[in-house]
């Protein structure tokens, strides 16, 4: 029987394909062997990468400028620093490879433009740095520069120096072995940046010089600490946005500056890397001071210092790693890490000093400038103490003339820093980036800056359109110039439209809005993050870019159009001699133009030096004359500081009328030789005397400053001699007001506790107070109505009450009340409001408008009897109070809170025997037009009255404050008198406790007794 053979498509297709292989699964012993033939492999690919750098990013490296400092680039990617690639020039780089697909072939031309990048680059003379990356690069880079001690140099930019050198070296200028301010040092320190770049869409887009996008990344001790914040979010796998920016750069003011510091500088918060590289001792047109960036100034400045003077081998790296801890772990000046607080504690009180010297040295006044000094470095030598005064003024002067800054705009900035820096750091709350008051203030606080420079830019495009008409009536000239005289009158006038634009420093101005309208646009972004009330700066920030950036462009056309309008001036005047004819003689017309400007404002200030001098002399100690002295002083000032901005122009006329003279004498024909001749003479004649006058104006300056120093010291001396003898009024109020109030506080205390000692049955009940005979009171339980009267007088008090109950309960009463003082001042005590004095009770409100009074009592209790059981821990009392006769009047209020303690100051409960009593009393109001507040700190033991603290502020008069406080618990008060204005406070006198009354020391060496001074009958030495 035949069988059929099936075949299944598994089997037939292994049959075939060995069949055709020629290969079977079985060989028989004549069967041939065959040898595999191995598969043919496919050709190699090739691939090209070709790579823009045309996005150009930059910045300025600052702790002071470090300059020769390494440069490394890198990408910030899950928290891993990968290269990446990036070139020193804007340049277009194509790479081929080969590989067996074409992707593979790319991606290994891609690595080889990433491996050709730069290992590293090096920072420039003035700390700047620039690269350029892939125009498709979308990503964090993250940029950091690095000295050492034997590689790069660092310019020293503490005040009081940044140690000393190791050995002999060029750059100690003065040998004195010290690294002083603005000398070079090399140090170990390492600065890093973060910066979100975001791909360019269009490849072929093109802007100025084949740039499409620029980025700035200034390196600062504080984009260090923010990218520590930024490279733990990349490594907790969160994205590296604008976001994430915006709340590295915030985190990292609060933390180190605190909430004003970094409202002053809002502009940082959306990204602390546009700003912030100012070196003071080398400040630059590029730079801007205001109080933000004087802030930033002053903490990287101490941190110097800081550094410099520990005896503990720290370094400004060492002391930098503790700052980032601190970052890192979300606290500095609250911080668990002993070395992370106590840098935080070292850093408040240095740069209080710092800021201190800023102020002076805002102020131009060499000697201010060294007075303060003294103060905060008083081991400093005599010619040490010069040295530095004049370089920190030379570096003052800098950044005035730079246009970063004026005289009037850098001593406010000067003062509000100092103010912002007073408490640096957050704590708690303050340090939530979420807090509403905070992004409130900073949107205010942008809002207030957005506003400015929308004003700033009004005024330059104003200025930009009246220039403009008069390029239009020069180019109108030059259509119309057929005659001679035509030409000439059109070089004349092209000369002086470039002369004038020159003055003007409208495309510098037109520039530094630009970049603060970037900033103003970066800083919205960060805040529309926090809330969407920015929306509106967003988009008004927008627009001043747009707006600011177009004007820019036509700026630079217009001074393009400018000069090449002179050109073609010159051009059509065919004799050489007659065209520097024309320019020698328009350059002298300017020249002596500025001559007389000069002549004239310089004349004013000297007379305005001279009345100064005299009005101080005649003034004495008279108030009103020595205020009329200082508005002299300061208007020379001004008018001083306003003509020493003119005279970089005034040179730069007077020298170019020199130049183009001396071209005109070398090119004039013979006919025109004795007129180039005599054009020289009044050039040089003209150089010669402006240039001295301005130096000899220049040289004034440090009188005219210490006049208005000296006046204005005299002026403090006597507005505080004038405050403390307003003091009298003020001492019998606070006595007699104080006084009768306690009195009748300790009459109603002591019958609440006869009335909670009794236990009384419901209803009306009548009494006497147990240690006061002479007043009587009737008391109902129900209503918790108290009125009490004293049978020896005309005094009466009324007085409702209420029990909160809880685990500490309240026995709140609100009062009213006629009083005598013991000189027989009739008090009242007004505004009796039960619901009011509950709100204030429960902390709902600050301070209530009514008079009350509330006992903590310790324990829960529904009724005023239940007390008995309990102590009470401490009673609060707030009274509005008028005097309605007597010698002073008086309307305001009066606060107090008493609490007790036993001999060894261990708290104890109120109303037992033996307890010294401690009150903290605040009255506040108005006597004899004088609107004052006074704090005290009163104890009485043994029914003595001692005064321990007493600090009295004339609130509107010129902040005057007169502050006391018992340093030793065995001798006399001593304090000061100071005057808080809107400046500085000043300390006019030094102030010790006599008996009755209070010695005052002035700083003019004056000695007043000020006796019956006595504000709360406290006992007197």
């Amino acid at each position: 029987m035949n069988k059929k053979i099936y075949l299944t498509p598994i089997s037939a297709s292994i049959a075939f394909s060995l069949g055709l292989s020629g290969c079977s699964l079985f060989e028989s012993e004549d069967s041939t062997t065959v040898v595999p033939v191995d598969p043919v492999q496919p050709a190699d690919v090739e691939g090209t990468a070709s790579v823009d750098f045309n996005v150009f990013v930059s910045g300025k490296a600052v702790k002071g400028t470090l300059r020769g400092a390494e440069l490394v680039v890198k990408e910030l990617k899950d928290g891993e620093l990968v290269d990446v690639a990036y070139r020193s020039n804007l340049e277009t780089v194509e790479k081929k490879a080969t590989a067996a697909s074409e992707a593979e072939a790319v991606a290994q031309a891609k690595s080889q433009i990433v491996s050709d990048s730069p290992a590293s680059l090096v920072t420039a003379d003035d700390g700047t740095y620039g690269f350029y990356i892939d125009q498709q690069f979308s990503g964090a880079l993250y940029i950091t520069i690095k000295t050492t001690k034997t590689s790069g140099f660092i310019k020293c930019d503490a005040l009081l120096g940044c140690g000393d050198f190791a050995e002999a070296n060029e750059n100690d200028t003065n040998s004195n072995s010290k690294v002083d301010f603005n000398e070079w040092y090399q140090d170990d320190l390492t600065l890093n940046v973060v910066k979100e770049i975001t791909a360019q869409a269009n490849r072929q887009a093109r802007g100025a010089e084949g740039t499409t996008k620029a980025y700035t990344a200034n390196a600062t001790i504080f984009t260090t600490l923010a990218s520590e914040l930024l490279q733990k979010v990349s490594e907790d796998g969160g994205a590296i946005d604008s976001d994430s920016v915006a709340n590295a750069s915030l985190n990292t003011l609060l933390l180190l500056m605190g909430p004003e510091a970094t409202k002053d500088a809002v502009l940082l918060t959306g990204d602390i890397s546009l700003g912030g590289a100012v070196d003071f001792t080398n400040v630059t047109a590029e730079d801007t001071i205001d109080a933000g960036t004087l802030a930033l100034i002053n903490v990287a400045s101490t941190i110097q210092n800081i550094a410099s003077s520990a005896n503990d081998g720290s370094s400004l790296e060492s002391v930098l790693t503790t700052l980032k801890q601190g970052v890192g772990d979300g606290s500095l000046k609250d911080s668990n890490n002993e070395a992370v607080a106590a840098l935080a504690t070292t850093l408040q009180e240095e740069v209080n000093k710092t800021a201190t010297v800023f102020v002076a040295i805002a102020s131009g006044d060499v000697e201010a400038i060294k007075e303060a000094l003294k103060e905060v470095a008083p081991e400093l030598g005599e010619d040490a103490l010069n040295e530095l005064a004049e370089k920190a003024k030379d570096a003052r002067d800098q950044a005035i003339e730079s246009g970063a800054t004026d005289e009037n705009a850098l001593e406010d900035a000067a003062e509000d820093s100092k103010k912002a820096v007073e408490d640096l750091g957050c704590q708690g709350d303050e340090c939530d980036t979420d807090d509403t008051s905070l992004i409130n203030d900073s949107l205010a606080e942008l809002q207030t800056a957005l506003t400015q420079a929308q004003e700033q830019f009004t005024t330059l495009n104003q200025s930009y359109t009246e220039q403009n008409t008069v390029l239009g009536t020069v180019v109108s000239l030059g259509e119309a110039a057929e005659s001679q005289e035509q030409k000439e009158a059109y070089l004349k006038a092209a000369d002086d439209f470039v002369a004038a634009l020159a003055n003007l420093n409208l495309q510098q101005n037109v520039t530094a809005l630009v970049s603060q309208a970037g900033q103003l646009l970066t800083s919205a972004q960060g805040l529309l993050s926090l809330t969407q009330d920015a929306q509106g700066a967003v988009t008004n920030s927008q627009t001043l870019v747009t707006n600011s950036g177009t004007l820019n462009t036509n700026v630079a056309a217009l001074i393009t159009a400018a000069n090449a309008e002179r050109e073609k001036a010159i051009a059509a005047i065919d004799d050489a001699a007659n065209a520097a004819k024309v320019l020698a003689e328009a350059a002298l017309e300017r020249a002596q133009a500025s001559e007389q400007t000069f002549n004239t404002s310089n004349a004013e200030v000297s007379a305005l030096f001279t009345e100064a001098t005299s009005q101080f002399a005649a003034a004495g100690s008279d108030l009103a004359a020595l205020e009329t002295a200082l508005a002299t002083a300061e208007n020379a000032v001004e008018k001083f500081n306003t003509l020493n901005a003119l005279t970089d122009g005034f040179l730069t006329d007077v020298n170019t009328a020199k130049t183009r003279a001396d071209e005109y004498v070398a090119v004039a024909t013979d006919a025109l030789k004795e007129g180039a001749e005599q054009l020289l003479a009044d050039a040089t004649l003209v150089q010669t005397n402006v240039t001295s006058g301005i130096n000899n104006f220049k040289a004034s300056e440090q009188g005219i400053r210490a006049l208005r120093t000296n006046i204005n010291s005299a002026v403090d001396t006597a507005r505080g001699k004038s405050g403390t003898d307003k003091l009298t009024s003020i001492a019998f109020v606070t006595k007699e007001g104080a006084d009768a109030v306690f009195n009748a506080g300790e009459v109603v205390y002591d019958v609440v506790r006869d009335i909670w000692d009794q236990n009384l049955d419901s209803g009306s009940h009548n009494g006497t107070a147990p240690n006061y005979p002479e007043w009587t009171y009737r008391y109902n339980t129900e209503t918790y109505e108290v009125e009490l009267t004293n049978t020896q007088g005309e005094e009466h008090i009324l007085a409702n009450a209420q029990v909160n109950s809880g685990a500490t309960s309240k026995i709140i009463l609100t009062w009213t009340g006629t009083l005598k003082s013991t000189e027989g001042q009739t008090v009242q005590v007004k505004s009796s409001d039960l619901a009011e004095c509950e709100r204030w009770a429960l902390d709902v409100v600050a301070q209530p408008n009514a008079s009350c009074s509330v006992i903590f009592v310790d324990g829960s209790i529904t009724t005023i009897e239940d007390a008995r059981n309990f102590d009470a821990s401490k009673a609060q009392t707030f009274n509005i109070v008028e005097f309605v006769d007597g010698q002073y009047g008086f309307d305001g209020t009066l606060y107090s809170e008493l609490t007790s303690t036993d001999s060894a100051g261990n708290s104890i409960p109120l109303f037992v025997d033996d307890a010294i009593e401690h009150a903290s009393i605040v009255v506040s109001g108005t006597t004899e037009g004088l609107l004052f507040t006074a704090d005290f700190e009163l104890k009485n033991e043994d029914n003595n009255d001692d005064l321990g603290l007493a600090k009295i502020m004339l609130n509107e008069f010129n902040g005057y404050v007169f502050n006391v406080d018992l340093v030793d618990t065995d001798g006399p008060l001593l304090g000061d008198v100071t005057l808080y204005n809107d400046t500085t406070p000043v300390k006019v006198g030094d102030v010790i406790e006599i008996t009755n009354g209070f010695r005052v020391t002035y700083n003019d060496g004056s000695v007043i007794d000020y006796t019956d001074i006595d504000f709360l009958g406290q006992n007197t030495n």
